[in-house]
Parts: C-alpha cells; structure tokens; sequence
C-alpha cells in the first residue's frame, strides 16, 4: 500500500519524466543516421486505410505463397511469369485480409480453435480436408487419419507448413462467409417488389417505332457553355477518377543474324557432315554433344515425319544422313539410327510398387500363374488402375515414360517383364499389341542461325550513336522522320505493368518511365533482342482526369441532352393522332418493328441497346403513339400493337430476386469494400 501511495503522490513528476523521455527517444530517433521512421517510410510498399505495409510483410505473404506453390508443384524454382503470378496473388489477399479483419474486428466476427477442429474432424468437414483424407479405395472420408496426421505433423516441417497454411486459408473461409451470412441475412424481396417486377415481366409486346438520331440535328444547332461542363464535371467527378499513368514514344533496334552470320551456321553444319555420317560415330552422342536440340528418343511413322524427311527415308537404310537443309532458321542434318516393325498401340495392364523386395515377390508369384488382377488390387500404388485390377487399356507410343514404354513396345504379346521408373517398380502384363508399322528413329544435329557478339556488338554502337546525337524529344521526332525509322507509342503505362506493348522482359523502361520528367530520354535498354530507346511523352497522377481532358465526352453528352430536347419538340408538334407512318416521314424517319420484347430485354432489333425505349415500349398503351423519349442515341416514339400475356407468379419472381441478392451479396460483397477502400499501391518502387 506505502509504494501504492509513493506512485500516486509522484504522478505528476512521473508523467513529465515519461514526456522528456520520449520526445528525447523521437529526437535521437530522428537526428540518427538510420532513422527508423524514414527507414519505415522508405520501406512502405502500400497504405491501406491508413495501415502502413512495409515490403517485409508484404514479402512475407509473397514468401508463404511461393513456399506453398512449390510443395504441392514438387519444384524448387519459380519461373517469372509464376513470380509474378504469385505476387499478385500475395497482393490481393494481403489488402483482402487487411480490409476484412477492420469489418471482422467492427462486428465481433471471430473463428475459434474448436471451429477449425470440428471442420477438421466433425460432421462437416471441410471439403479440401474431406479430399485430402478420403479412402480412394471406399470413397468414404477416414477420420482417424486426420487425427493421426495432426498428432505427427510436427515431425514433417512440410506437412506441418502444409497444415498451417491450409488452416490459416479455411479460416479466412469461415470468417468470410459469417460476414457475408449477416448480410445476406439483412437482404429481403418485399412482396410488392416482386410483384411490381412480376407485372413488368407479365407482358411482351410487339410495337413499331421511330427515332429521330442526335446527329440529324447540326452540332451548331445547339451551344455548351464553359459553365455547364464545369456543372456536370463537379457533380460527376466519381466517374473520372484516373490511375496514374504514362505515355512513351520509342524507337527499337533489333539485333538480326547478319550474311556472315548465316554463313558461319551453314560452314559448321557442312564441316560436320564428314563425322556425323561416319557409321562409326555414335550418331546419338554426336548429337547431344554437338547440337542445339538434344536427341529425341522416338519411333515415328512415315504420316508423322516433316515433308522434308518423308522424301529421304523412302528407300533409305541405316546410318543414311539426309542434308544439310535449312528448317525455320535453323540447319540441319539427319541420319537414321533405327527402322523397326512396331505397332502403334499396346494393351497392358500393371502393379507398381516402391518396395523392391515385394516386387520380386509379386512378379513371381504372376510369373507362377497368379490372379495378377487381384493382386493389383491388392498392392498397386497406382490407385486409378489398381480399382480396374491394374487394366491401362490401350495406350498409343510414347504416352507412357520411356521405361514403361520401351517394355510394352519391345516385348511380345503375352509377356510378364518388370521395370523400373521413378515412380517405381512396374510389374507388366502385355495383353495385346496392335499391328505392326514401319517407323523411323532419327537423329538430327541443328544449328541455329543467330547473331553473333560482332553482330550485337554493331547493333549497340548504332543505338549509341542514335542515342547520342538525338537526345531531345525534338530531335528524336526529327531523325524518326527523315531516316524513315519506325516510331512506336506505349500508352497509358500503369505503374505495376510488366510490359510495355510486347517488348519482352520490359519491366525497366515502365520503372523508368514513372521515375523520369516528361520528354526526358531513358538510357539504351536491352530487351530481349532489341536495343530500345524511349522519350517520356506524357505523365497522369493518380486522382481525378482534368476538366479539358474530359471536355469533348462531356460536350457531346450535353449536347446530346439538348438536342434531344429539339428533337422532342420537333416529333411533339408533328405528331398525327396515332398515325406513326406520318410522324415517320414528318421527321425523315421510317418505321421499324420490334416484337416479344419484355421489360427485362437487354437490346431492341434496329435500335441496340436502348434502356428508355424498352421501357417505353413495354408500358405505353396499346394503338396509340407514345410520347417521344430520349435514348442512348437518339428520340423514340413508340406504337404498340400487341401485348401477350405471360403467366409469372409473384412467390417464382420472389424466389428468383432473392436468389439473384444473393448472388449479389456472394460476388459484390469483397469488391465493394474494397472499391471504398483507400489503398496506395507502391510496390512499383521494389518490382
């Protein structure tokens, strides 16, 4: 109680001391070299809603990603394009999950232990958990294996990495679906709506109708004051919200093969004539020291074989060579290694196993005369064919690894043979074998035709110097005209675009491009197999499109909106009765017709799409001409002639905009939030 009281009388002296102390720890913080804020700053990958993400997390989620995508992918490299697929991906559930989780959090939306357990192990399992611990054999969903595999997992890092994060994403699942069931749960279809909804659905009508088209009316007919687009801008600025954006003009320089270089391909491929077709030479080993293409193991028949070669092999023995010949930039020699009598299909079926010890005792007991379907169904690992007693029906060449293949194809009907592959120990059984056919086994050594580094090296010093004497956007402009160079545009280049038009691997000049001031020059970029020069020609901030860039859409819609008020009293003053043909040609127009359409028709035939004369159509009275109506494009008057009724009942459409709601809320209920989120995405700084 006495040190209660100490800290209740010193509380003032505390409080001041507390203060001191950390505006001393932000000072030092600041003034040092390695300021954590800045560095945080520095850091940031994106704000949203206020929540500072730094490329760490980021990367994190990038990283559990990648983790995931290669264990179940059985790879330990990414390829870009997956990279980037990935990161995308770790993009969209990063905000996602940020976004959600201030929703969750607002509403007490919460999954605890015991949920996640019971999807794992109760009456409803998750589908993805049902998938993964189902008996193939039985179909039947095997509890007690779950439960064994969460008692072991932590002796697998992999499988306990796998749990984790399946776990981590069925949670998100069920927080997801809580949130949206509270919604769904707020949605209701009143009576009346579905009965006001039933009634415009009731009719179909068939009417004839005229338009009068806002380009009929001159442009000079009607004025737009500067005050009227500035009106319609302020109160629809939402619509011309704009990402930030760029523009570039570039000229590109393409690295080709020059004569010499064609030349030097076509010397080798001839001086390697003499070896290759030695019969002594080991035709395949030549090939896979020496050529652009390893040998390819196949027995094709004459139909399979290029035009080029079916001309050769008629005739031809072993160890014949055929070339050189040029093929698609690349030349070529081939030679005959093998010609076999093989047949097109086989009919097999297998036991696979990874102990080598069973198999030898499996194949002996088939080799003995044992029921080999049986003891498929028994043993096989390979489940698909295990259920069929190891049945593989029939199967063309080649689509079995090699192995496997060469055993069925190789060996006569009737032969029990064992082999071995990666995935195991194949026990065979060649029930039948199709007729046999001709094949070709060849072996092609291929030499590209590609440039040389004095061919590149060319191409880079006439980019230099083009860079060099043409480093303003004026002269640029200039150069391109005189020396009839082709000048290419990249438009509208978002910040996170990983290409500019199809400049192969251009993520740098879209780096460069929101990092440079207009109409300045970037450096010679290499691309692929280009050299690319660019000008930075225009730059648009994230935020709202200006008052001038959207003048002319604007104008035209005003100016539309008033001829249509011309044109209305136009086809008002000349209208007859409810004679259509003479409002027609009173107004240069002619009749058209339309018929079965309801309220809930997209477009009108002769009209296109065209909200307000749908509408129009399907409520006006039946024999007299509507009043006019202004549409998309143009002025309508409508006469209807006939309506058939529809049988559609108030509780069918209640049902059907219920289940369309929900549909609404399973689809719309993410991109809503999200639309309303402020997100700032600045992970074109690191990528």
């Amino acid at each position: 109680m006495a040190t209660l009281e100490r800290i209740r009388n010193k509380s003032g002296l505390l409080i001041i001391v507390i203060a001191i102390g950390l505006l001393a720890f932000l000072l030092g913080d600041l003034m040092s070299s390695g300021d954590s804020i800045f560095r945080r700053r520095n850091m940031q990958i994106a704000e949203i809603n206020g929540t500072s993400v730094s490329y760490p997390e980021y990367q994190s989620y990038v990283t559990e990603l990648e983790d995931y995508y290669k264990l179940n992918a059985r790879s330990s490299a990414l390829d870009e394009n997956t990279s980037y697929q990935i990161r995308e991906q770790a993009w969209n559930q990063m905000v996602q999950d940020i976004i959600m989780n201030e929703k969750y959090e607002d509403l007490g939306i919460e999954v605890t232990a015991d949920e996640i357990f019971e999807m794992a192990t109760g009456k409803n399992v998750h589908p993805q958990i049902r998938q993964m611990f189902t008996n193939p054999q039985t179909g039947a969903f095997d509890r007690a294996q779950v439960i064994n595999f969460l008692q072991q997992k932590n002796l697998d890092p992999n499988a306990n990495f796998y749990w984790l994060f399946l776990e981590k994403q069925i949670k998100k699942e069920r927080l997801f679906t809580k949130y949206r069931d509270l919604i769904k749960k707020g949605m209701f279809v009143t009576t009346a709506q579905a009965q006001a909804e039933a009634e415009a659905k009731a009719n179909k009508v068939d009417f004839d109708f005229v338009v009068k088209r806002y380009t009929s009316v001159p442009d000079s007919a009607v004025s737009v004051s500067e005050k009227e687009v500035k009106d319609y801008y302020n109160a629809h600025q939402n619509n011309y919200k704009q990402d930030a954006m760029r523009d570039v003009v570039y000229v590109s320089f393409d690295v080709k093969p020059s004569e010499e270089d064609r030349q030097m391909a076509a010397e080798w491929i001839e001086n390697s004539k003499v070896e290759f077709a030695n019969p002594e030479t080991d035709a395949i080993q030549y090939v896979n020291m020496n050529s652009e293409s390893n040998y390819i193991d196949r027995n094709l028949k004459f139909e399979q074989l290029s035009s080029t070669l079916q001309g050769f092999v008629k005739g031809a023995s072993v160890n014949e060579v055929y070339g050189p010949y040029l093929e698609n930039d690349t030349y070529k020699l081939s030679r005959i290694v093998a010609i076999k009598q093989i047949p097109d299909s086989v009919k097999a079926r297998h036991i696979l196993v990874g102990d080598a010890a069973l198999a030898d005792s499996l194949y002996a007991l088939v080799k003995g005369g044992a029921n080999f379907a049986d003891i498929a169904r028994k043993n096989s690992m390979d489940q698909g064919s295990a259920i069929n007693g190891g049945d593989l029906g029939w199967f063309a060449e080649g689509m079995m690894v090699k192995p496997f293949n060469d055993a069925c194809f190789e060996n006569p009907k009737g032969s029990i043979v064992k082999v071995e592959s990666q995935f195991g120990t194949h026990i065979i059984h060649i029930q039948d074998k199709g007729k046999p056919v001709t094949k070709y086994n060849i072996a092609t050594l291929e030499r590209n035709i590609t440039y040389s580094t004095k061919t590149n090296q060319q191409v880079y010093a006439q980019a230099a110097k083009f860079a060099s004497l043409n480093n303003t956007i004026e002269k640029f402009d200039e150069v391109i005209t005189a020396d009839n160079l082709v000048k290419r545009y990249g438009r509208s280049i978002k910040a996170n675009d990983r290409t500019v038009n199809n400049l192969e691997q251009s993520r740098e000049m879209v780096r460069w491009a929101f990092e440079s001031d207009v109409n300045e020059m970037s450096p010679i970029f290499e691309f692929g197999d280009s050299y690319v020069i660019a000008f930075l020609t225009g730059a648009k901030e994230e935020g709202y499109q200006s008052v001038s860039a959207v003048r002319a859409s604007i104008e035209r819609k005003l100016r539309n909106d008033k001829k249509a008020e011309v044109i209305i009293k136009e086809m008002n003053s000349k209208k007859q009765g409810n004679d259509l043909n003479a409002l027609a040609s009173a107004i240069n127009s002619e009749v058209m017709s339309a018929s079965q359409i309801d309220f809930g028709a997209f477009q009108v035939p002769g009209a296109g799409v065209e909200p307000a004369l749908v509408a129009l159509a399907t409520n006006a009275k039946v024999g007299e001409v509507s009043t006019p109506v202004a549409g998309n494009n143009g002025v309508y008057a409508v006469k209807v002639n006939n309506v058939t009724n529809n049988t559609v009942t108030v509780d069918a459409e209640k049902a059907q905009l219920s289940q369309s709601t929900g549909f609404k809320v399973d689809y719309q209920t993410t991109e809503a939030i999200r639309s309303k989120a402020e997100i700032t995405d600045e992970r074109s700084k690191f990528f």
